[in-house]
């Protein structure tokens, strides 16, 4: 194990965050395949991807991965030769983010010593991966130099009600002062802030060393900086037994919005949380054009994403449509509802019907 002091803080690691299942990704995104294994041009996955963009600022010996214990395994396939396999981390249930970086975090320094770690989810779609990597570059000086966990903040392309916010305050070196946070505005609210352009999306990515996280864990959350360090010494059954046993709401809430000490950085990159069929459409071409991917045929028809596996779709005088085969299931949606897909999960969870799950 390497000592705790022993790199004095001066490497970078990333931390990617693989758990939850994607719901509004079916029929594509399963229990045994989940949405970042999924594929946007067929050659690579999500997860590939968010690997590969960090490099060569972050290489692939220092990027960890966590992954829930049901998809280990199919992770552990799509990863091999991405990174070392003993970097794919394994959460022996979801308990958010809180614990996933607190624990994640331990791991990497009992691993590899002290350094500044990049946490992030495993997919979403970014381009281009230049200014990402400038983006994390900033993130990670800030969060060296000022001892403060480091937000990415995304320029708003509309007054988007599902995501939170982050007001830019006083400049600091490359980033800022994030003056507060906003949670999923409503509607006026949102449209006021981006037009303001005071105010930034968060991304979901969080940048801070693994001494300036144990500050923030002794000052707020301080059971939960005790239990990750535990976790992180014990057999494999008591692992899973004290992992499941804690209850912390997400590190949003628990640490970054009780920090005094948080700067942002502005995305120098489009970023996209492809939450949605709908997200993913605007992530590739935007949603007045048909976006097709797979075997697909389009005749005489309009804003339609069109996704197949193998069979031969063949559409025909349709608009405004989602619709995608993966072999054993067929969705057909309007596009206006693609975020309502989690309902389909609902009704075939009441009808039993677990192997589409």
């Amino acid at each position: 194990m390497a000592s705790r002091r022993s790199s004095g803080g001066s490497r970078a690691f990333a931390l990617i965050i693989a758990g939850g299942s994607g719901t509004r990704f079916w029929p594509a995104s399963r229990r045994k395949h989940p949405k970042p294994l999924f594929s946007i041009d067929g050659k690579s996955t999500l997860i590939e991807d968010t690997v590969r963009r960090l490099q060569p600022l972050i290489p692939a010996a220092r990027t960890f991965v966590l992954v829930a214990a049901d998809h280990q395994a199919p992770f552990k396939r799509a990863l091999a030769g991405v990174i070392p396999a003993r970097n794919v981390l394994v959460e022996p249930a979801a308990r958010g983010t809180s614990v996933a970086i607190a624990y994640g975090v331990e791991v990497i320094r009992r691993r590899m010593g002290d350094g500044v770690v990049a946490a992030m989810w495993a997919d979403h779609y970014i381009k281009p991966e230049t200014g990402f990597r400038r983006t994390m570059a900033a993130a990670i000086g800030l969060a060296r130099t000022h001892h403060s966990i480091v937000v990415v903040g995304v320029t708003p392309t509309r007054p988007e009600t599902g995501y939170g916010y982050q007001q830019i305050g006083a400049k600091v070196g490359p980033g800022f002062r994030v003056a507060k946070f906003i949670e999923k505005p409503g509607a006026a609210k949102a449209a006021r802030m981006v037009k303001s352009g005071k105010y930034l999306w968060n991304a979901g990515m969080f940048v801070m060393s693994t001494r300036t996280l144990d500050a923030e864990l002794a000052a707020h959350a301080p059971a939960l900086g005790r239990a990750a360090s535990r976790l992180a010494a014990l057999p494999p059954k008591r692992f899973a037994r004290e992992y499941g046993k804690l209850n912390f709401e997400s590190f949003d809430r628990v640490i970054v919005e009780r920090s005094a000490n948080v700067l942002g950085v502005r995305a120098q990159f489009a970023w996209h949380d492809v939450g949605s069929w709908l997200g993913l459409w605007e992530a590739i071409g935007g949603t007045n054009s048909n976006v097709l991917r797979g075997n697909v045929v389009a005749l005489e028809s309009d804003r339609v994403l069109a996704h197949s596996d193998q069979r031969l779709m063949a559409l025909l005088g349709v608009r405004d449509l989602v619709v995608v085969d993966t072999g054993d299931a067929i969705l057909i949606a309007h596009r206006d509802r693609s975020h309502d897909v989690r309902g389909i999960i609902d009704e075939l969870r009441r009808r039993g019907m677990h192997s589409y799950l």
